[in-house]
């Protein structure tokens, strides 16, 4: 609450009335606490002692670097959506049941202002320390270990489509977050949407053919084939173009049925 009483007013309008403040709010979390540290703590330990492990356990080859490079995007694509699940599931429900939504509502903030600072502040911190750290670490340690840089461009693009991918569960997770106030069932039905969607894609693949690349879920897959320089029968900015748009379908539904919300 303490945070909550330092918003100041400010000379915007309409939806993006009191966004500025409420962005504060939402940074604070994670750039005024420890967040930042114990999360970067946890991430660089978890998905850059995978890289160090499998670059270094039986000496240094080039079997060993592409498998590196394939756990680092296998385990972002599975872990990071886990990790922004968790992050963000409390965020609007919480709120909601402390009374804290409707006391900065009745402040000069927009609604649609209010859930976005919300998507931005998580975002920013997720795309920093979660994906953008993450990667520099494990691209240094994979180009020190082989002596020379590694490949850069698909690297990047292989980043660009985890990056997509986490802030889709972001999306998902705060759409849920305004759907619903039950928190079991929002936590059940996102990550039933992760786990249920790599399950699915697992066991029908051979069934679906390419139809399979054109779901966020491909990516467990199809990421780690693009940062290693592998063709796919399909591009890869279609998997990552079909997330980034049900991602903005999130937001819409989560700002829609939010301006509706009775408190």
């Amino acid at each position: 609450m303490f945070a909550n009483s330092e918003l100041q007013r400010v000379g915007l309008s309409g939806w993006r009335t009191g966004l500025a403040n409420l962005l504060h709010k939402e940074n604070r979390a994670w750039w005024g606490s420890r967040r930042w540290l114990v999360q970067g703590l946890l991430w660089t330990v978890l998905m850059n002692g995978t890289v160090a492990l499998n670059l270094y356990l039986d000496g240094v080859t080039g079997d060993r670097v592409s498998m590196a490079i394939a756990q680092l995007f296998q385990m972002g694509a599975l872990a990071l959506p886990v990790g922004a699940i968790l992050l963000a599931h409390g965020e609007t429900v919480s709120e909601r049941q402390l009374g804290v939504t409707e006391w900065l509502l009745s402040k000069p903030a927009a609604r649609t202002a209010y859930v976005l600072s919300k998507l931005f502040a998580h975002s920013l911190g997720m795309l920093i320390i979660m994906v953008g750290l993450q990667g520099a670490i494990a691209y240094g340690q994979v180009s020190l270990a082989m002596g020379k840089p590694f490949p850069l461009l698909p690297y990047l693009v292989g980043m660009a489509g985890l990056a997509v991918h986490t802030l889709f569960y972001l999306a998902l997770t705060l759409m849920m977050g305004v759907l619903t106030a039950n928190r079991p069932l929002l936590l059940g039905v996102s990550l039933g949407v992760h786990f249920g969607g790599v399950l699915a894609i697992s066991f029908l693949g051979k069934f679906l053919g390419e139809f399979v690349l054109l779901t966020p879920w491909s990516l467990f897959n199809t990421l780690p084939a693009t940062a290693l320089g592998v063709t796919l029968p399909v591009s890869i900015w279609v998997p990552i173009g079909v997330t980034a748009v049900l991602s903005v379908v999130f937001v819409a539904v989560m700002v829609a049925r939010f301006e509706r919300l009775e408190f």
